[in-house]
């Protein structure tokens, strides 16, 4: 393969999948050897490089180029995966087919990441002048808790603008809604079913309270809408409960998605839903196990403007959206940096069972980074 393929297929023969909060173990199940990788690759091409844990093998890898410039372009791209299970391909076997290279993470988001580096340290070894100090972020955990991102702005991450690379099909997204995910818990009593007036069904309980996040969910959407994003949405995607036919339940468990809009608070989730159950009895709520916030950009800010121009330089329509997906952009806005999330890929490719990037969107987006760089 020529050197931007070669590396891209080294980063997916490298499995790094995420566990997503299940008993999966093992050094598949970490971004460490992945990781590991990164930095050697960014240290030969002469970078400094940090790398530090964020949890046990699962490390961030934050890479520097002093350019003597005013200004700090951050590109970010996460190391994660999700599994791999029923693929219909070799997952962890890069191959070059029509135009495309397959694999696990091709597309989501190992292409953003081979074109980050690459376009980086190729300028590097020509030793072409950077208008910008560059900063790549390689970071963990983006899949499930977007625990890498958050962790890199709580150790002092800071750049004046930046890129989050996930697969975009070179468009520039420039909003998107944040997520909120958290499990609510019905109590009961225990009965044998053939008496169910001696216990207290926690399924019928719950029940009442899916009636009343259903009509919930359909007021926000009549709520007045995000010009880009449109309105909030609220989904149960989970339900688990009782432990046998014969047995009136003494517990139910749903599990809570609410997109966000850019703004809106975790008071903002939580506190209307709790008012709304506030008269069902012997019901809790957890802490959110997930909650990143959404982000919106000015179209007419720079980092908005530099990839425009970068992109049109390239014969290639500039087009700016928005997206309805969560992603580490949202944690950089939060923390100051106005952060975009562009790449190459096709979204709809991520995480199916025959994942794949479009080589020539691959070679673009190295274009393109070059082009905002020089």
């Amino acid at each position: 393969m020529e050197p931007l393929l070669s590396l891209l297929g080294d980063l997916v023969r490298i499995p790094s999948m995420n566990p997503m909060g299940r008993t999966r173990s093992g050094a598949a199940y970490t971004e460490e050897a992945l990781a590991e990788y990164v930095k050697a690759y960014a240290q030969k091409a002469g970078m400094d490089v940090e790398m530090y844990p964020v949890a046990p093998h699962r490390p961030n890898v934050i890479a520097r180029v002093e350019a003597g410039a005013g200004q700090t372009l951050m590109l970010e791209a996460h190391l994660d995966t999700v599994h791999a299970d029923a693929m219909a391909i070799s997952p962890f076997e890069p191959v070059v087919r029509d135009g495309r290279l397959y694999g696990r993470g091709a597309c989501d988001t190992k292409g953003s990441l081979a074109a980050f580096l690459y376009a980086i340290t190729s300028l590097l070894a020509e030793g072409t002048k950077l208008r910008y100090n560059v900063l790549l972020a390689a970071v963990a955990d983006e899949e499930y808790q977007f625990s890498g991102a958050r962790t890199a702005v709580a150790k002092g991450l800071r750049a004046d603008f930046g890129i989050a690379g996930e697969p975009t099909g070179l468009r520039i997204v420039r909003a998107h809604k944040g997520v909120t995910r958290w499990r609510l818990r019905t109590r009961g009593k225990a009965a044998h079913s053939a008496y169910p007036e001696r216990g207290e069904n926690a399924i019928y309980r719950m029940g009442k309270i899916l009636i009343r996040l259903d009509a919930y969910a359909s007021g926000l959407q009549q709520a007045v809408p995000h010009p880009v994003l449109g309105p909030p949405t609220l989904s149960v995607g989970v339900i688990e409960g009782g432990q046998a036919v014969n047995v009136v339940p003494d517990s139910c468990t749903i599990e809570i998605d609410r997109r966000t809009l850019p703004g809106e608070t975790r008071e903002d989730v939580l506190a209307p839903v709790e008012r709304l159950l506030g008269d069902i009895g012997e019901w809790s709520m957890d802490e959110p196990h997930l909650s990143v916030e959404g982000m919106d950009v000015p179209g007419d800010a720079a980092i908005v403007r530099l990839l425009q121009d970068a992109i049109a330089a390239e014969q290639i329509q500039p087009v700016v959206e928005g997206a309805q997906y969560a992603t580490d952009a949202g944690t950089y806005n939060g923390a100051g940096i106005p952060t975009v999330v562009f790449g190459p890929g096709d979204i709809s490719r991520a995480h199916t069972a025959e994942e794949y990037v479009e080589v020539e969107q691959l070679h673009a987006a190295v274009r393109i980074i070059q082009r905002m760089l020089t």
